[in-house]
């Protein structure tokens, strides 16, 4: 991954972590957060950038994403909220790039279920580790359960909805105009 990819990667992971962090914090009814419609983006970069990439280079990006997004994100978010989403973060993305290479490694022809597929996974995780640290002791369970049913529910339809973007940028692109060049 040239250096080039490598700064622009990270920034984009960093601000998409940063602004998620910062939305998640306002609801937009009673089953999900504004940042519920940032976040998945992530999780499509990672995937892209895996189609192309070695595992120790996406990891290098998702590593250096949230090391860069945590002292923003400390300005912009609660406390809770900031390590609720570096934790979840920090877990759920390296879930999705080893899931995404184990999933490409098994059935090399099925592209869309590597991005999709690896996505629902680990985005599963990623809501579990998030609304328990950020929510659990702040709000009824109830509440704290109806956000989690909500915001898995969305990132679960935007890691298929997802798909053509993944195809465009991470199948066609890559082979037509040499995108992501190394």
């Amino acid at each position: 991954m040239s250096n080039a990819v490598m700064i622009f990667s990270v920034a984009v992971f960093t601000a998409l972590i940063v602004a998620s962090n910062y939305l998640v914090q306002f609801p937009l009814n009673d089953f999900f957060t504004y940042g519920a419609l940032t976040y998945p983006f992530t999780f499509l970069l990672a995937d892209i950038l895996a189609e192309r990439y070695t595992k120790q280079e996406v990891l290098k990006v998702v590593r250096f994403g949230i090391l860069f997004a945590f002292i923003p994100s400390m300005f912009l978010a609660e406390f809770r909220i900031a390590i609720a989403s570096v934790s979840a973060f920090f877990i759920s993305q390296q879930a999705d790039v080893y899931a995404f290479y184990w999933i490409k490694s098994k059935l090399p022809k099925i592209w869309w279920l590597r991005s999709a597929g690896s996505t629902a996974f680990s985005q599963f995780i990623d809501t579990m580790i998030f609304f328990h640290i950020a929510f659990l002791f702040v709000m009824p369970w109830q509440n704290v359960l109806m956000l989690m049913l909500g915001d898995y529910l969305m990132k679960f339809i935007f890691a298929f909805a997802n798909t053509p973007l993944f195809y465009l940028f991470g199948i066609k692109m890559q082979k037509l105009f040499g995108v992501f060049a190394r």
